[in-house]
This record gives C-alpha cells, sequence and structure tokens, in this order.
C-alpha cells in the first residue's frame, strides 16, 4: 500500500468518524436531551408504568394500552431505556413497586394507583367529578376542563392532565401521571414526551420542579392533532422536609 493511499484512507476515516460524532451530537441535542431534561429518568433505573383497569379486573382499556405502548417507544427510542414493566392498578404492589419510577395512565375512574399518588401531591389541577363525568378542575377554582360531544355522541374536544413530579415514595425516583377525561386525551398525552414538545416544555418550565398540564385535543373524524397546551401550573415537592 502506497503512502498516499494511506493517508487518503486515513483521511475518509477520520471525516466518517467526525461525521458520525457530529450526527450523534446533534442527535442527542435535538432529541434525546430535552427528553431527558423533561424525563429525568436515570438510563439504568427501571420504570413501571400502571394502566388502568375496568371494574371487572380483567379487561385492560384500548387508550391505556396505546399510551402504554407509546411511552415506552419514547423512553426506549430517545432515553435508550430499556426495563419498562406494564400492570395494572388492580395488580399493582404498593410493597413491591411504591417507590420505582412510575408512569400512571388513566384517571382516578379506573386506576386505584392515579388516586394514591394525586393524594400525596399538591398539583394545582386534579380530577373531580361533576355531574355525571370527571373534569379537570383548578384547586383554586378558577377553571375547569372536560370533554365535549358532538350530535353524534362521539367525543370531539377532550382534555388531558399530565403531571411530571417526584416519587412521594422515593424522591429519587421519578413519577409521571397522564390521563384525559374520555379516551382521546388518553391516547394523545404521550405526546408531550416527543422530542419537539419535550424541547417546548423545558424552554418554558423549570422541569426539575414539579409541574401539571392541561391538554386539550380534538378528534376530527378519528384524526387526533397535535395537542395543546392551554393551562399549566408548578407546585411545591411534598416530599421534601
Amino acid at each position: 500500500m502506497s503512502l498516499d493511499l494511506a493517508i487518503n484512507l486515513a483521511a475518509s476515516l477520520i471525516a466518517f468518524l467526525i461525521g458520525l460524532l457530529a450526527r450523534t451530537v446533534l442527535t442527542y441535542y435535538r432529541n434525546r436531551r430535552p427528553v431527558a431534561r423533561l424525563c429525568r429518568i436515570e438510563r439504568h433505573a427501571p420504570v413501571t408504568a400502571v394502566v388502568g383497569t375496568a371494574r371487572d379486573r380483567r379487561t385492560l382499556f384500548e387508550a391505556d394500552a396505546l399510551a402504554a405502548m407509546n411511552i415506552r417507544l419514547s423512553l426506549t427510542r430517545d432515553l435508550k431505556i430499556h426495563s419498562i414493566g406494564t400492570v395494572r392498578s388492580s395488580d399493582f404492589n404498593m410493597a413491591g413497586h411504591a417507590d420505582d419510577n412510575l408512569v400512571v395512565i388513566g384517571g382516578p375512574a379506573m386506576n386505584e394507583v392515579w388516586k394514591t399518588y394525586a393524594s400525596r401531591l399538591d398539583a394545582p389541577y386534579a380530577f373531580q367529578i361533576v355531574g355525571d363525568h370527571y373534569r379537570i378542575v383548578a384547586r383554586d377554582g378558577s377553571a375547569s376542563f372536560g370533554e365535549a360531544r358532538g350530535a353524534s355522541g362521539e367525543v370531539e374536544q377532550d382534555h388531558a392532565l399530565v403531571i411530571f413530579a417526584w416519587n412521594p415514595f422515593e424522591p429519587r425516583s421519578r413519577l409521571i401521571m397522564m390521563a384525559g377525561c374520555a379516551y382521546p386525551a388518553t391516547m394523545a398525552a404521550p405526546a408531550v414526551l416527543s422530542p419537539d414538545f419535550a424541547r417546548q416544555l423545558t424552554r418554558r418550565i423549570d422541569t426539575s420542579e414539579p409541574f401539571a398540564l392541561v391538554l386539550s385535543v380534538e378528534d376530527v373524524n378519528g384524526y387526533v392533532p397535535r395537542p395543546k397546551i392551554v393551562a399549566w401550573g408548578q407546585f411545591a415537592r411534598q416530599a421534601d422536609g
């Protein structure tokens, strides 16, 4: 091999490695870093997703299952977290998993775990029964958000409550909660974990402190556009002190 050929091969290899490094760094800062700052879950720490359970204790809601699948995809793709378990709320073992990194999917109507953890947070928004349905209500009484149905009875607009906090039973673990008043918002809520949405949130909010979001979700004949943030607020850590 001539010296010129060796130099050319070395130069090509160096150029390839520089390009690979540049793409890796760009991907990290554009995708992984915003999601990591939002979720704040240590890469090698296990995560448990808790989905709602119907009253017959056997049925798994489609919206919860799809939301759990999308959350798993986001955490695996962007944070390289592969140790993600999924359990029904009826099978959740407090003694074994209470202090895990938790993602709670589905609100208090069908997920008892939501009730357990929400009661230990001082979030500015919470689910409350208003009439015959759950709505998301500001604790100061200033606002209320729910579902809206069309003439056919189908949900045309829905709202989701999303909470990022520290686990009140283990302050080093993360607690993420998301649920809609109806199924469209539950399915759409995991969009907050996308890199674009995460960048938007990390620019506006100090994600090291707990916060709650209210998302507005439309259902246009089966098509659900990107959710919109209609309200948000930060709150204190209950575990401190």
